[in-house]
């Protein structure tokens, strides 16, 4: 097997540049170098032992004396212990910021809230589908590939989040029971679907409308009902419902990432954050958006039908929260979607 003597130098500048800059941040006294170094609690035997055979592997080293200092004062560096699953998800995390010592990791929680939230945001069963497949072909020919083909070493750190997307989405998917953009019909519709025999002019295309009628006492099993993709209110309805789910899990999302601030505030005794950041922000959050997620929810939990003017605004109800004192002027009716085509 040829070696380049170019890549040889390189590992050599490479490991002398390494050798140096550590160097330079001892401090030197006579032929004495003096540094202050952080070992984990889990490594302090481990890293001992080394220290003590340097003198057996090379009697031309002095062993260096190591004094372990307790009380410094100085705020100890984060260090989190990562697998193959959590790197990536840490990455993530540290791109916004690095927690201090001791302080909640906001990686645990994201290794299923940041693919679930892309699977809201992508939710296609085909397109699901199609990455799940490719994070699981990763995923369990990892080794193979390692080995074949070494280039992809950058694309298989991020098996297991594409694995995670890919189940996401397609979940998502199904609730929206959407495929590549088609309905799938996997039951029954709660719509009797009658055609009416004429085409209607759409643009530059002709269509065969279709009359509606809803099954008395009917719920669809598993998502939206396909005989919504009929409707000529589809895109209404879709973008109205996926708009309020995103404001739902968003408000969750944003609580928690709140109270982890109680969290640290209570474990550290800081209760000047905890009094005066927290609970205004929590109050805050739930008064308003909190309180606009229960409207949501219900407004879906009541039956408006055949009084459709009674359904409240939900948009006009915030703004009237600081306008008119939460008073629902007289004559605000909702936009309810119905299935009509």
């Amino acid at each position: 097997m040829a070696i380049s003597v170019l890549e040889i130098y390189k590992m050599f500048i490479v490991k002398e540049k390494a050798l140096y800059t550590t160097l330079n941040k001892f401090k030197v006294e006579g032929g004495l170098y003096i540094g202050f170094c952080w070992i984990p609690n889990l490594d302090n035997q481990a890293i001992m032992r080394q220290i003590e055979s340097m003198k057996d592997r090379n009697r031309n080293i002095e062993t260096p004396q190591m004094k372990v200092i307790h009380q410094h004062g100085i705020k100890p560096p984060t260090l989190f212990r990562n697998n193959d699953v959590t790197w990536v998800f840490q990455e993530i995390v540290n791109t916004y910021g690095i927690p201090n010592y001791k302080e909640v990791n906001p990686t645990v929680f994201t290794i299923v809230t940041f693919p679930f939230l892309f699977g809201i945001m992508f939710g296609d069963i085909g397109h699901g589908l199609v990455l799940f497949l490719v994070g699981a072909c990763l995923c369990l020919f990892e080794d193979v590939i390692r080995t074949k083909a070494p280039a992809m070493e950058g694309v298989l750190v991020l098996r297991y989040i594409a694995l995670l997307m890919g189940i996401f989405a397609t979940f998502c998917g199904l609730i929206y029971n959407d495929f590549m953009a088609i309905p799938v019909w996997i039951w029954d519709s709660c719509y009797d679907l009658v055609e009416i025999p004429h085409t209607v002019k759409d643009g530059e295309h002709e269509r065969i409308p279709f009359k509606s009628y809803f099954k008395q006492d009917c719920v669809y099993p598993v998502g939206i009902d396909p005989a919504w993709h009929l409707g000529s209110n589809e895109l209404t309805y879709l973008n109205s419902l996926k708009m309020k789910l995103s404001v739902i899990l968003g408000v969750l999302q944003m609580g928690m990432g709140v109270c982890m601030k109680a969290f640290n505030a209570s474990y550290f005794g800081n209760k000047l954050d905890f009094y005066f950041e927290f609970l205004p922000q929590i109050i805050l959050l739930l008064a308003l958006f909190g309180w606009m997620d229960v409207l949501i929810i219900a407004k879906w939990l009541t039956d408006f039908t055949h009084r459709e003017y009674e359904a409240p605004a939900i948009i006009s109800t915030m703004i009237d929260m600081f306008l008119n004192g939460a008073a629902i002027p007289p004559g605000v009716q909702a936009i309810v979607g119905s299935a009509s085509t």
